[in-house]
């Protein structure tokens, strides 16, 4: 059964969940589709059709490929819809939820650790719709490999749905974050490497 959907999505709200402001007007149809991206747009226009049907049995996308060839469009474009059937969205990047996911560790007060957690919890974690965006840019790798895992385990286990944004190929995101990672990944999400120039200057 569909969700009953808002009538306004307002760039106000976007902007609050982390959506750049040049990607809260954009659809479908401003995005080109070249032969190299052809099959990425036909899958993400299937995937918003029956968007209710995906978050329900938690399927996910991994976006990967170079700078510039409309993994955060398309991620955005698709969270601007979930966001108007009224699922709880947020997009944020990964360095970003590191320092956010790290920021109670050195907090003494009980009440202020509490309420830091809890913001988190609902902000990040706990959301309906996440977009991660910019994995592989992050500085610290020691860190970021058991907060990538914790935070996509949880999801899995809370059957909540993850759209990643990365830049490095497949390979080289398996080299990196290893074997237990890529196995989450490939549980929850559809892959799809998008090839191409950096079409940043069309939008």
């Amino acid at each position: 059964m569909n969700r009953p959907v808002r009538k306004v999505v307002s760039e106000s709200s976007l902007i609050l969940m982390g959506v750049p402001k040049h990607f809260c007007k954009k659809t479908l149809d401003d995005f080109v589709a070249y032969p190299e991206v052809k099959e990425v747009k036909v899958f993400v226009e299937d995937y918003i059709e029956h968007l209710d049907e995906n978050i329900e049995e938690n399927r996910g996308i991994f976006f990967c490929g170079s700078n510039g060839v409309g993994k955060s469009m398309l991620s955005c474009i698709i969270l601007k819809e979930a966001y108007r059937r009224r699922y709880s969205c947020r997009r944020v990047t990964f360095s970003q939820y590191i320092n956010y996911y790290t920021e109670a560790w050195n907090v003494r007060d009980k009440n202020e650790k509490d309420t830091l957690e809890s913001d988190f919890y609902e902000q990040y974690k706990g959301v309906e719709f996440l977009v991660l965006e910019e994995i592989g840019k992050e500085i610290d790798s020691k860190i970021a490999k058991p907060i990538l895992e914790d935070l996509l385990r949880y999801r899995e286990e809370h059957g909540l749905v993850t759209i990643i944004c990365c830049n490095l190929d497949p390979s080289d995101f398996k080299n990196i974050y290893g074997n237990s990672i890529c196995s989450l990944v490939n549980g929850n999400q559809t892959i799809f490497q998008i090839v191409g120039n950096d079409r940043r200057y069309i939008y």
